[in-house]
């Protein structure tokens, strides 16, 4: 009985405490629902105002915005895109114009593309000695050595925060990358190279710009521009139908990101111009204007149309190292007169609508092309009643809608630009060839 009743003692007990301890366990998990986790402030904000191609029209009035902003908030200014034009303004000044509009412009960086080696290595050598910003090319090399084509990166200081930016080009096809011998190395083992070294030298944040990418999976990244990272906070490409965008970073006051946010700025006609770049332009343009008049060479005869054709073929093929030419139409719109021959004159008698297009073509493709009619211009050394099934051509230059036509061809393509065209004739004619 006694040993009946200590058991009993002993359960109203267990019962009694255990009811006090599932009290204590609602009450702790009831005062953790009201306790909110602590949250840092806001403490700056970066923002990264960022472009594609240049476009003249436009940089005078996109100035304005980033120098207004600039004043109000630190901000980096990078343009991802091309900033050569196939305008005069760019072929007789062969880069110099860009060049002094981007540096009144007030920007940071620009990622290198092949397109700025379209006046030969050593002019975008002397042209870089001429920028105040940077050229981010962290993957392209000068030839047979160790030194960056440009800059790998660049580090700003901005309201107590160091941020680096490293640019990469992913594009491995370009015409003038194969002219001028540079190299391009793998993109992903050059971010996991330079990525480290940034944080070593005390960056904040590390972000990589790309130009010509839908998407990449680098890691260790704070952010990624131009492209969609699947661990990194992303700001899409710069499109053409939007001019400017922006990148906003939230930061704590340590400089931890918080939030962030990505968004077009509209452009539109009542933003007034920068007064130094509209200027800047302006003096280009009338000095572009001026030089248009001026004399390439004395021809001692008329070219037709067919001779300036056959001209044109010669230096493609020669410059190219092309076997043959496909471009429908004529490359040439009109005869130019013997005499004295000026830029005016050759731009209006080359037929300038578009790009060439250098593609490698096996013998099946050019039996194909035989058969439907395409005129073809060849190297004197081929011969046009060959068995073309029998040979494979390195290359054939091509206009870009016969490169649409054949999707298999468009991962051949290296884009020859108008622009080279026109130096090159105008180089040719001088030298006595006509």
């Amino acid at each position: 009985m006694t040993i009946l009743r200590y058991w009993l003692y002993l359960t109203e007990v267990s019962k009694k405490y255990l009811s006090l301890f599932i009290v204590f366990l609602l009450s702790l998990s009831l005062f953790s629902c009201a306790v909110k986790p602590k949250v840092s402030p806001i403490a700056k904000t970066i923002t990264i105002f960022y472009t594609g191609d240049l476009n003249l029209n436009n940089i005078a009035r996109i100035a304005t915005i980033v120098k207004q902003e600039r004043a109000k908030n630190p901000n980096l200014f990078i343009i991802n895109g091309k900033i050569f034009s196939d305008e005069p303004i760019t072929i007789l000044n062969r880069g110099e114009a860009e060049i002094s509009i981007l540096n009144s412009a007030g920007i940071d960086g620009i990622v290198l593309t092949p397109d700025f080696l379209r006046f030969g290595t050593k002019r975008a050598k002397e042209l870089i000695d001429k920028v105040e910003f940077f050229f981010l090319a962290a993957n392209l090399y000068q030839p047979n050595q160790s030194r960056h084509f440009g800059q790998g990166y660049l580090i700003k200081a901005m309201a107590k925060t160091r941020v680096s930016l490293i640019g990469i080009l992913l594009d491995s096809t370009d015409f003038y990358l194969k002219l001028a011998g540079i190299e391009r190395r793998d993109p992903v083992y050059t971010t996991k190279l330079f990525v480290p070294m940034q944080r070593m030298r005390e960056s904040d944040l590390v972000g990589l710009v790309v130009n010509q990418a839908d998407s990449i999976t680098f890691n260790d990244l704070d952010f990624v521009i131009g492209a969609r990272a699947a661990k990194s906070i992303s700001a899409p490409p710069c499109n053409k139908a939007e001019i400017l965008r922006r990148l906003d970073l939230f930061l704590s006051s340590n400089n931890q990101i918080i939030d962030y946010n990505t968004s077009v700025v509209t452009i539109t006609d009542s933003i007034i111009e920068d007064s130094l770049v509209k200027a800047t332009i302006k003096s280009y343009q009338e000095k572009t204007d001026s030089m248009l008049n001026s004399k390439i060479t004395e021809i001692e005869k008329d070219l037709d149309v067919k001779s300036l054709t056959d001209i044109v073929n010669k230096v493609i093929l020669k410059e190219t190292n092309a076997d043959g030419i496909i471009y429908p139409p004529s490359p040439v719109a009109k005869p130019i007169a013997k005499g004295t021959v000026t830029w005016q004159d050759l731009f209006e008698a080359l037929n300038l609508k578009g790009n060439l297009s250098i593609i490698g073509l096996n013998g099946k493709d050019l039996s194909e092309l035989k058969a439907k009619k395409v005129e073809v211009y060849w190297l004197e050394k081929l011969n046009e009643q060959g068995v073309f099934a029998d040979i494979d051509f390195p290359g054939i230059v091509a206009t870009p809608d016969l490169i649409r036509s054949s999707p298999e061809w468009q991962n051949k393509e290296i884009i020859l630009s108008d622009s080279t065209l026109v130096s090159m004739v105008a180089n040719y004619l001088k030298k006595g060839g006509n």
